[in-house]
């Protein structure tokens, strides 16, 4: 199940189907079983009083992630198609603002700058974190450029 949902101010900046064809080809490359995955686009200040609640950091940020282990909610492929079970990877939060925002700062389109974020959102939903090492954000900057590759975005980074 790709479940992907979003403010109404921001539907038409997405493209649904294109969407859960990246991060089914993000999970498959990042997760031996078949994983679900829960995406809400929203504005700064929801995602802002989110990263004040989990992440005691009272700013809006660009993307927020939950990562779920093989013991949490189960899915059941349906909206995917796809009548297999399997389990739900996690949950990303993202803000259209930043992303907006982040897009002109880069020199690339809206949607360029979301599957950036979504690759970086699911590097860290397969146990990455590149604030607790310089290794590790290294490592996660890799699986990054090749999970963009894979959906053929090269030179991002």
């Amino acid at each position: 199940m790709i479940e992907i949902s979003c403010d109404e101010n921001w539907e038409d900046l997405i493209n649904k189907t294109r969407l859960q064809k990246i991060l089914i080809i993000f999970l498959k490359h990042l997760f031996d079983t078949e994983r679900g995955i829960s995406l809400y686009l929203t504005d700064d200040g929801e995602i802002q009083k989110l990263n004040k609640e989990f992440r005691g950091k009272d700013c809006p940020t660009d993307i927020l992630s939950w990562a779920y282990d093989d013991n949490d909610l189960e899915m059941n492929g349906a909206q995917t198609g796809d009548s297999a079970s399997g389990k739900l990877a996690g949950e990303l939060i993202v803000s259209a603002e930043r992303v907006r925002q982040q897009a002109v700062e880069n020199g690339w389109d809206f949607e360029t700058e979301l599957i950036r974020l979504l690759a970086h959102g699911c590097a860290h939903l397969a146990g990455l974190d590149h604030e607790s090492s310089t290794e590790e954000a290294r490592e996660m900057l890799e699986l990054e450029i090749e999970l963009l590759k894979e959906v053929d975005l090269t030179n991002i980074y």
